[in-house]
């Protein structure tokens, strides 16, 4: 996907500002809404997607050509990462190598300069570790409520493949993508979310959003073109409260790119 860099690593103190430390701004002569388009990834599955491919993710990236990505990277993890990808041509950081839409595509595009990232994940490694013992133990403790659960996120995707949603690009960006999506997680949050606390779906999507709206804030008023780079399943939710803002225009991929 990517040549090895061989940048020397005494740039690092200028091209790190690209991930997110101060966004570089200036206000048009007439204040424009920002225009806000939410990509939903499908992280290690891109790798095997004949349909959706990293291929395909940078394709969208460049048809859009925004000027600022926020991305499901968090933030205290970007720097580490970063640095690796200009030493090693490769990132090493567990949490963002995991998702090779923005080790394989996002940062080689970041690093021709096509624009600027900032890392917008609120999951931390404890919160990961807090889920993944809660659930192995509720799968014993609180058995139907994980068959409840389990079985309304197999429902839906088996609805997402019979409807051909399930990593089409395109089709996946719907807003019936969303409404299935939305069906199909409800049960995780109304039975597991208040008790996994900071990790639960409502407090990450609520706390990735605060992230994203600070930086939306710091540019309010510049006419950008601005993408919102998260896995798929949280699309639904970042839209419903990226869509409270005023000043932003909310579209949708496909009113951007067919």
């Amino acid at each position: 996907m990517h040549q090895r860099s061989t940048l020397p690593l005494s740039l690092l103190s200028f091209l790190l500002p690209l991930g997110g430390c101060k966004i570089l701004s200036g206000l048009p002569a007439k204040p424009q809404k920002n225009t806000v388009v939410v990509i939903g990834t499908v992280h290690e599955d891109h790798l095997d997607s004949e349909s959706y491919a990293l291929e395909d993710v940078e394709e969208l990236l460049r048809r859009i050509d925004p000027q600022l990505v926020l991305c499901e990277i968090p933030p205290d993890r970007f720097e580490a990462a970063w640095e690796s990808f200009i030493r090693e041509g490769e990132v090493s950081e567990p949490l963002v190598v995991k998702y090779p839409e923005f080790s394989e595509v996002l940062f080689p595009m970041a690093l021709e300069g096509r624009f600027q990232v900032v890392p917008c994940s609120a999951w931390t490694a404890s919160m990961d570790e807090l889920r993944r013992l809660s659930l192995d133990q509720w799968s014993h403790t609180r058995i139907d409520d994980t068959r409840v659960v389990t079985d309304a996120r197999e429902k839906g995707e088996q609805t997402l493949e019979k409807e051909g949603l399930l990593d089409a690009p395109l089709a996946m960006h719907t807003e019936r993508f969303d409404v299935i999506v939305a069906e199909a997680m409800q049960p995780y949050e109304r039975l597991f979310s208040r008790d996994l606390g900071e990790g639960g779906w409502t407090q990450i999507n609520q706390a990735h959003y605060a992230l994203i709206s600070e930086a939306l804030d710091e540019i309010k008023g510049n006419g950008w073109r601005v993408v919102v780079m998260f896995g798929s399943w949280h699309k639904y939710r970042l839209r419903e409260l990226l869509a409270e803002r005023d000043d932003i225009e909310l579209l949708r991929l496909t009113e951007v790119v067919e």
